[in-house]
């Protein structure tokens, strides 16, 4: 029966291993042989030591069926070559046990072991039976029993092995199997709920921030359409998606300092004494500290926006007077976000701005109060902005008479 890759492959390994086991033997038998001046014996051992090695070098490329009739050759010659020198008790044991040790050794596969133990029973015959009566050697019957038993056995124990290692790698390959399904589902359903945790946590930072809003009078709309223009503008600018996600889920949090502010500020309709704009503008510190300690990286950049959105690009902004890039960019892009649409709508100090008036603020203060690169995106694609406000508005926008 002709073997397919996958077994010419196992048999061309097994046999590699075989050759490799018989080069030890060898060696062993030729240095013992040397040291018992048996220098004819060390002759023959090391003859069958060259061929081998050769066979061995060829074993990786040529074809399998003429390595193994080869090896089967010089073994048959090996073996019998001692009928025509002088055999001792040792060397009857020696040429005997040989096959059944390297059967035992090998155990790799089923076709090796098979021919290791017929090649063995086959070397028992000749040595035993046919030896005595055509070359009239004789050993006594102890010997040749406790032989024959202990070739025996040894070769037994060999398949058996054999068979007990193939059932347990087909016991660990089906259990590795079944892990790896249990593993994929576990891991599928951790990423669900992960997933589901991810949303949860979005939506209580959408809703924490709407509740900020409705304190204050506000739309709760509001922060859900600053985290649209925040996602879109940090888009055009070049944020990973990565950090893009995350600034959409924590833009909502950039107001939430609002909750320490008393109502009476908060909501008052005309312009704030010095006195009062003082503590309004502790809401960005108060959001800041409110968020910091936490180790979720939605609230940390939550906590960045909320303490940096009021900061402006010439230094002129709270609560810390940063300046240009020591801004966070999140901030910057939040701060536009966050006066677009302050800008676009009714609040109790202002009525709602036209578009046109909103685009004009936002030119004169292109690298004044916000990031010039980001502001200039903001107006290349004011028009979408517009877009994306009144997709996420109940309240009639603000119709532009100016294409932007």
């Amino acid at each position: 029966m002709p073997l397919n890759e996958s077994m010419q492959f196992e048999w061309r390994r097994a046999l590699i291993k075989l050759l490799q086991l018989n080069l030890v033997f060898l060696l062993l038998a030729i240095i013992g042989n040397l040291l018992f001046d048996r220098l004819l014996l060390a002759a023959v051992h090391t003859l069958a030591l060259v061929i081998l090695t050769v066979l061995l070098w060829a074993a990786r490329e040529t074809e399998l069926s003429r390595i193994e009739h080869a090896y089967l050759l010089t073994m048959f010659i090996y073996f019998f070559s001692f009928f025509w020198l002088k055999l001792e008790a040792f060397d009857l044991i020696w040429l005997t046990l040989f096959p059944a040790m390297a059967a035992f050794v090998v155990q790799t596969n089923k076709r090796l072991l098979q021919w290791l133990v017929s090649f063995q029973a086959g070397l028992l015959a000749v040595l035993v039976i046919v030896s005595q009566q055509w070359l009239g050697l004789a050993y006594s019957p102890f010997l040749v029993g406790n032989l024959m038993f202990a070739s025996i056995f040894i070769s037994m124990l060999a398949w058996y092995n054999f068979n007990y290692k193939t059932k347990l790698i087909a016991a660990q390959q089906a259990f590795n199997s079944h892990l790896e399904l249990r593993v994929a589902e576990a891991t599928q359903t951790i990423a669900q709920l992960n997933q589901d945790l991810e949303a949860s946590q979005r939506d209580v930072v959408l809703r924490l921030g709407e509740i900020c809003e409705v304190r204050s009078k506000e739309t709760g709309q509001h922060v859900q359409r600053v985290s649209e223009y925040s996602r879109f503008l940090a888009g055009l600018y070049g944020l990973d998606a990565t950090d893009i996600n995350l600034l959409h889920d924590a833009a909502p949090l950039h107001d939430v300092g609002k909750v320490a502010i008393p109502d009476a500020i908060l909501n008052k309709p005309g312009r704030y004494t010095d006195a009062e704009f003082a503590i309004m503008r502790e809401h960005a510190n108060i959001g800041y500290n409110l968020l910091k300690t936490s180790n979720q990286p939605l609230l940390k950049m939550a906590a960045i926006i909320a303490r940096d959105h009021h900061e402006w690009w010439n230094g002129q902004g709270y609560p810390n007077q940063l300046t240009g890039e020591n801004i966070s960019i999140y901030g910057r892009i939040v701060a536009i976000a966050d006066v677009f649409d302050a800008l676009s709508f009714e609040r109790v100090y202002k009525p709602a701005w036209s578009d046109e008036k909103i685009y004009s603020y936002f030119e004169q203060h292109l690298g004044t109060q916000f990031d010039p690169t980001l502001c200039q995106l903001f107006l290349d694609y004011y028009a979408e902005f517009i877009k994306l406000r009144n997709k996420f508005s109940q309240e009639p926008a603000q119709k532009s008479k100016k294409a932007a």
